[in-house]
């Protein structure tokens, strides 16, 4: 009779290879990591989870004030502060999933080298942890439009906010893919986190819906810099997102579609990628 065991131990594997149910075995470790992550990320702090609530308020003033203000970006018949409070939050869960995903094996190194468990897990935490900080900043997001709507009988959510979990789990994609794979290559080549340090904040300022609108935004850029605009599916997203929650932005099922095929490329390279890496990153890293 064929044996049967708990875990299986394999000098190789196929590039296809990916053990979903030894992940689906470790969920409680995953659970237990994702309430380290959310409970003990303010925790030595004096104002504690009070920053969950003051990063995107400031954020918003500040981008009001140079945007909004110094540079007269900000969208037209829509309430300055609801849509820079809108578009960073989106984008914030995005910088903080794909940063964190893409130094998983450098700052795990220690208890990946000590005790087994699915190396998918750490990435996993991250994407979670991430998504109960956007939930609440959503919260305050929908607060404030709540606020406007008392103050002035205008309601900024539009009717295409029932297709909002379409663009959260395109954003979520977007990020773990791209994570995932830079995380792979940084394990022999450290210059990448020095890039994505710097890199992807830059990065921000020439995405469509931080500033301004997906189509001011494309008018007011150099020729030589639209291109990066029109062909950067994050810019789609967080424009659709800011349309949802404050009708100032675009929808459209085209850029979409574009932006979620990008994610699902990059979420396949990602795993596969990864699944090869893990096997021998303790031998680079």
């Amino acid at each position: 009779m064929k044996e049967k065991w708990d875990i299986e131990l394999k000098p190789k594997r196929n590039l296809l290879e990916i053990d979903f149910a030894a992940v689906w075995r470790y969920r409680d470790l995953l659970r237990m990591l994702v309430y380290r992550d959310f409970v003990t990320y303010y925790k030595q702090t004096i104002l504690g989870p009070l920053w969950f609530f003051i990063q995107p308020l400031f954020t918003a003033a500040v981008n009001l004030f140079v945007f909004g203000g110094l540079a007269g970006l900000g969208p037209e018949g829509v309430p300055g502060f609801l849509f820079y409070l809108s578009g960073p939050i989106l984008w914030q869960y995005f910088q903080d999933t794909f940063t964190k995903t893409s130094a998983t094996f450098v700052e795990n190194q220690a208890i990946f080298g000590k005790v087994y468990f699915p190396r998918l897990i750490m990435p996993l935490t991250v994407l979670i942890s991430g998504l109960l900080k956007f939930g609440v900043q959503l919260g305050i997001l929908l607060i404030a439009i709540g606020y406007y709507f008392f103050k002035t009988g205008n309601l900024s959510i539009q009717f295409e906010i029932i297709f909002f979990p379409v663009i959260l789990i395109i954003i979520m994609v977007f990020a773990m893919g791209l994570g995932l794979l830079v995380s792979s290559v940084s394990t022999k080549y450290r210059d990448l986190k020095f890039l994505i340090d710097f890199g992807v904040p830059l990065f921000k300022y020439i995405t469509p819906g931080i500033a301004t609108t997906y189509v001011v935004f494309i008018d007011k850029l150099p020729s030589a810099l639209i291109p990066v605009a029109k062909y950067n599916p994050l810019g789609y997203i967080i424009d659709t997102f800011n349309y949802m929650f404050v009708g100032a932005g675009s929808f459209s099922w085209m850029n979409l579609g574009y932006s979620a095929a990008v994610a699902l490329v990059l979420l396949f390279l990602g795993i596969v990628i990864f699944n090869q890496t893990e096997k021998s990153f303790m031998d680079t890293v």
